[in-house]
């Protein structure tokens, strides 16, 4: 007796992990996908002098400039080093960057100053009433922020008694802003910034022209695409899928045979980069230059354009005894083949970059 049974294999999405980990969908149409990793120059506005144990910086507010229109805020994460603003800045691993307690400073960053959040802050430190002229909302929520990062990268202190140089009220905001921090923020270690997308089919097997259950495992926020030819994507009812979630179960209905392959074209690949990654000055030719390390503060969203390709074979095998029957349909419940214990995963994934405009930041589209 012959059955059919499900051959292929599943390649994690090497064009995804090279591509939209970097500027991604920023690529003009004669032009190569850009390396893995991010790169900005440093942007500064006046900031507010701290009073520390072993000196008195400046809480310099910082930002990427991503090329793109848009700043992100930073914060530096070396007190004793020179800041080299003139250098572009690139992305480094936390394993690379010579600072201590980096999973208390990302605690720290997802409770303080994001760029965005100064009143909310001020807020729940409990100074939103005070007094803080001639300075801004942002420049207290971002000083406090800085202060307590610095504490923990550097054991530098504030000073309590005198902790800035502005007025009683500023005084009062800014050590609020430190103290909350610190009271409040547990360790997050390092967030996955590579994005991937991967599908599960040891549950996969084929009835007549339909082959599945696969199952998504990702990172993007979202993935929608439109109908493949030759083929619909559906769920476990019968209807159409047009959205890719991490964790959602698929199947592919072929109109004929169940040997082919599923060419899914993307309407929008989101992916949000999170909080957390560093950044280190380089020279002319990308190699580390000694100067302040720095770390975002806050995620933020990107569209990119892709092409998924699934590759479904389907061969006949011998079976060594009778499948079970399907009460309905009685159509042979056919599994995965294996080799040496391991799933031959039904589709090989690819996912290949579609380059649609240049961009001088390595960074997302929206980044």
């Amino acid at each position: 007796m012959m059955s059919k049974a499900l051959k292929g294999t599943v390649a994690a999405a090497a064009g995804v992990m090279l591509g939209l980990s970097g500027v991604a969908a920023a690529q003009a149409q004669d032009e190569e996908p850009t390396p893995s990793g991010a790169s900005g120059t440093v942007v500064e506005e006046p900031g507010i002098r701290l009073n520390g144990d072993s000196q008195d910086p400046t809480a310099v507010m910082l930002g990427l400039d991503l090329g793109d229109g848009e700043t992100r805020t930073v914060y530096c994460i070396q007190i004793t080093v020179g800041l080299e603003e003139e250098l572009i800045h690139e992305e480094r691993p936390w394993e690379d960057i010579p600072v201590e307690d980096l999973p208390l400073v990302l605690g720290v960053l997802l409770n303080g100053y994001d760029g965005t959040n100064a009143a909310e802050l001020l807020e729940a430190a409990g100074v939103a009433g005070e007094t803080i002229d001639p300075f801004t909302q942002e420049q207290i929520a971002y000083a406090g922020t800085q202060a307590a990062i610095w504490e923990l990268t550097d054991g530098w202190a504030i000073t309590a008694s005198d902790p800035t140089e502005g007025e009683a009220g500023v005084d009062t905001a800014v050590l609020a802003v430190h103290d909350y921090l610190l009271a409040n923020s547990e360790p997050v270690e390092e967030p996955d910034f590579e994005p991937y997308f991967e599908v599960d089919d040891a549950d996969a097997v084929t009835d007549g022209t339909k082959v599945g259950p696969f199952t998504v495992a990702t990172n993007f926020d979202s993935l929608t695409f439109a109908q493949p030819e030759g083929a619909t994507v559906i769920d476990e009812n019968g209807d159409e899928v047009t959205e890719f979630t991490d964790g959602q179960t698929f199947y592919v209905q072929f109109d004929e045979a169940v040997s082919s392959s599923v060419t899914l074209l993307t309407d929008t690949i989101t992916w949000t980069t999170p909080a957390g990654r560093t950044f280190v000055p380089v020279d002319a030719e990308g190699a580390d230059v000694e100067g302040q390390r720095l770390i975002l503060a806050e995620e933020f969203a990107s569209e990119y354009a892709a092409e998924i390709e699934f590759e479904i074979v389907v061969e006949e095998v011998p079976s060594e005894s009778p499948k079970p029957q399907l009460p309905v349909t009685g159509s042979s419940l056919t599994y995965v083949a294996t080799i040496g214990g391991a799933v031959l995963a039904a589709g090989v994934v690819a996912m290949v970059l579609m380059r649609r405009r240049a961009a001088r930041a390595d960074w997302g589209s929206d980044s």
